[in-house]
């Protein structure tokens, strides 16, 4: 028996170190999964998280986007690592050196197809030793091919490394050249890690490169390789000193250096500080721990601003705990090896917010430090986060009196702002009103998810004091807005404004150009799910209040930021009426929708409602082709509805046709519902009972049918008893999908299941089969079905 179903359619104050240590030891379990979420394609944003906190906010340096804190391991924040600050650095550097554009040394040594004009420049500027020193760089470098990823395989020409090493020594040791001797070196180094020698380029490095009395880039290049030599040699706390000082002074190793460490998931050692010279290179070590993932910060935070105030990571670091503990705070449990250990980290973020407030509090005094403004935003914001609105705002007042240059602080602050009006505000008042939705057209165009964040939060904050509903509870004892209690009827306008604000918070209410893509976060509202959950009285008071004469400023301008108009809302509430089988309402509705809206080029409805919402299959006489739009058609209903309440059982029987075919299984679903999916019934999710549901169960069209069954005609009885069937089967493919919900995939087990199904699918239709079997055998319409529907054959021919 065929069924249409269409495809997936959318018109659419102790050691906290310690702490986060015991929650978190990564295995190479743990390890392979985060890879794998960080490199793996999904949301707009893969390190999408509930949070309201900018780290754009800080003051940070090119490239340092990619520490910024996500719940990922890895994290390649595209901008950052498309700097290429290794590639222009050296290629900068020989530019200088031979005389040649940049252009020509970076063709040279990085572009995936060189220019070989060009790099005949480089080598033809270049002096004899330059141009040797060339050859056995790029003769190591094609040598080595290491893997990309773990299931690949490298690449190594041992013969022509040790040969290379080798002249790299001796280059490097008799060299006169400055610029050459420091590269010899560099490669001596490097080739000595290439061919498994840790100890040889620890050796080498203390020959070639320390004793050079003028150093560049290079030399921290080399002194890169000699950590990962400390750390291949099991000397981790040297290793970590290492990189840490190749981290703080060299901008095109730092991607590295944070690397070799979070690769392995090396946490802080006590022993590493032992090596350090000064404070500064103590506040480093400090720094590139308080980055890795596997630790809390506030700790390393505290020692690097006692020891040098002038870290240009301090201000970083500062955002990145508080988005880290935003993350533990205010989210879902996500996906997770230890829910529990998760559970545990969450308990205690109180009380790091409590101690990240007082000190970042502390930080805006401190006059060593030159970004008060800074500051006391991050100071207000955890005073936010922790419901003491006051102290909040009065942080904010002081970061407002401290300019600044950084636009993303200034947005942070008004986001505050924002988040601050609508918590502190205690009723809903035109002052109020106005000022909140000024505040919430600044951020319903953004592509960032912590503003989308903020401006949904302040939008659902918005909708309950509308309805009256309690907000968060203050610190300081009882805060509950008093807009309205659960006593009090709340006025009809404010129910209409509690639905446009939710709908504004909604992705499909984003504006979109064709400069600015803008998806739908996780933490962001969809509009489909506050249409469902809204009666058809909100959606009738909504309209109301649109249409009322007299709107105000803010009025207009809540109604703009919803997205949402009239004839929009009209088809809302038609869709509700049909889908509800109130059908004289729904025409109504659906009649105050400009005709032009059914037929424009945006519309869904020529695209999915394109099939005649009176046809069944098998032919039942109706013609595929119609000129039915939902007005049409609903009016058709309404018509043959009265009808059928005086006998009529051919109306009752196109009564039951359109009322199938405007529930799941149907042809013109997209009359009742925005949208469908083709396996929604199966794999819904949380799971839901839907054997309730007349969407799925067709419940309301078989009650049709069974009155058409009593017609004398005997090709329309027939008719009707199949429509029934039809109305049976989809009740039957819901039972069937609960039943299989816990099924395993033992091959037994799946086939003692679908003859199970089997069986009861040909019972539960037995009754409307009996019928065209016993009464209407000799039908056309019977002889129809007989040959198109396998069930029905296999019924007649099992008895």
């Amino acid at each position: 028996m065929p069924f249409r179903m269409p495809a997936f359619s959318s018109p659419k104050g102790k050691k906290l170190t310690t702490r986060f240590n015991r929650f978190f030891k990564p295995s190479a379990k743990t390890i392979a999964v985060l890879l794998l979420l960080a490199c793996a394609g999904g949301p707009a944003d893969l390190n999408e998280f509930t949070s309201y906190f900018l780290p754009e906010s800080a003051a940070i340096q090119a490239g340092d986007g990619r520490y910024h804190y996500t719940q990922q391991f890895l994290y390649l924040d595209e901008y950052s690592d498309s700097l290429r600050l290794e590639e222009n650095t050296n290629a900068e550097a020989w530019a200088k050196y031979a005389g040649v554009s940049p252009e020509i040394a970076y063709n040279y040594f990085y572009a995936e197809s060189p220019n070989n004009t060009l790099s005949n420049r480089l080598l033809l500027k270049g002096n004899k030793a330059a141009i040797a020193y060339l050859q056995l760089a790029k003769a190591a470098d094609n040598a080595y091919r290491p893997a990309t990823y773990s299931w690949e395989e490298g690449s190594k020409d041992s013969l022509v490394l040790v040969e290379s090493y080798e002249k790299a020594k001796q280059n490097a040791r008799t060299a006169t050249d400055g610029f050459l001797k420091e590269r010899y070196g560099f490669q001596a180094v490097k080739l000595a890690m290439m061919l498994d020698q840790p100890d040889a380029c620890i050796k080498l490095y203390d020959e070639l490169i320390r004793p050079l009395k003028t150093k560049s880039f290079i030399s921290d290049w080399a002194y890169a390789r000699r950590a990962g030599a400390s750390m291949a040699m099991g000397d981790t706390a040297k290793a970590i000193y290492e990189f840490a000082q190749v981290f703080e002074r060299c901008p095109s190793r730092r991607r590295e250096a944070d690397l070799s460490l979070r690769m392995k998931g090396v946490l802080f050692q006590e022993k590493a500080l032992s090596y350090c010279q000064n404070d500064a290179e103590k506040a480093a070590v400090y720094a590139l721990c308080a980055i890795q993932p596997f630790q809390d910060g506030l700790p390393f935070l505290k020692k690097m601003v006692e020891l040098n105030p002038k870290n240009s990571l301090i201000e970083l670091i500062a955002a990145r705990e508080i988005n880290k503990t935003e993350y533990y705070s205010l989210g879902e449990i996500p996906y997770t090896e230890d829910t529990l250990a998760f559970e545990a980290h969450r308990k205690e973020s109180p009380s790091y917010f409590e101690e990240l407030k007082a000190f970042t509090a502390e930080l805006a005094e401190n006059k060593n430090l030159n970004n008060p403004a800074f500051w006391y935003t991050a100071a207000s914001y955890l005073a936010y986060v922790n419901k003491e609105y006051d102290q909040a705002s009065e942080y904010l007042t002081k970061a407002q009196a401290h300019p600044t240059p950084n636009n993303y602080l200034k947005q942070q602050i008004a986001v505050q702002q924002m988040l601050l009006l609508v918590a502190k505000q205690e009723a809903v008042t035109p002052e109020f009103e106005a000022q909140a939705i000024g505040m919430l057209e600044q951020f319903n165009r953004s592509d960032n998810f912590r503003l989308v964040n903020a401006y949904t939060r302040a939008c659902g904050l918005l909708a309950k004091m509308y309805r009256g509903q309690p907000l968060e509870d203050k610190k300081s004892g009882g805060f509950l807005s008093s807009c309205g209690s659960k006593s009090d009827e709340v006025p009809a306008t404010h129910l209409a404004k509690a639905f446009l604000v939710e709908a504004a918070s909604s992705w499909q209410s984003r504006p979109q150009s064709d400069d600015l893509y803008l998806p739908a976060f996780a933490t962001n509202k969809d509009r489909y799910a506050i249409e469902d959950s809204a009666s058809t009285g909100t959606i009738e008071q909504v309209l109301q209040y649109m249409q009322q004469p007299a709107l105000t400023d803010t009025d207009n301008r809540l109604i703009g930021l919803s997205g949402v108009d009239a004839d929009y809302l009209y088809v809302v509430l038609g869709r509700k009426y049909l889908s509800t089988h109130q059908y004289a309402k729904a025409a109504e509705a659906f009649g105050h929708v400009a005709p032009t809206f059914w037929t424009a080029e945006t519309s869904v409805f020529p695209t999915h409602f394109d099939e005649n919402p009176f046809h069944l299959s098998p032919n039942n006489g109706e013609s595929k082709t119609h000129s039915f739009t939902p007005a049409t058609f609903a009016k058709r209903m309404a018509e043959l509805e009265s009808q059928m309440n005086k006998g009529d059982a051919k109306a009752a029987y196109l009564l039951g046709c359109g009322a199938y075919n405007i529930g799941y299984w149907g042809n013109s679903w997209i009359l009742s519902q925005r949208q469908r999916s083709s396996s929604e019934y199966e794999y819904m999710y949380p799971p839901r009972d839907l054997s309730g549901e007349d969407y799925y169960v067709m419940t309301k069209a078989r009650s049709y049918f069974e009155k058409a069954l009593q017609s004398k005609d005997p090709e329309l009885a027939a008719k009707a008893a199949f429509g029934a069937a039809l109305c049976e089967q989809s009740a039957f493919f819901i039972y069937r999908a609960n039943e299989g919900r816990d099924l395993g995939y033992g091959e037994d087990e799946q086939t003692a299941f679908q003859k199970r199904m089997s069986v009861e699918e040909k019972k539960r239709l037995g009754k409307y089969f009996a019928l065209l079997r016993s009464r209407y055998a000799a039908t056309q319409y019977t002889q129809e079905v007989l040959e198109e529907c396998s069930i029905y054959r296999d019924f007649v021919g099992g008895e």
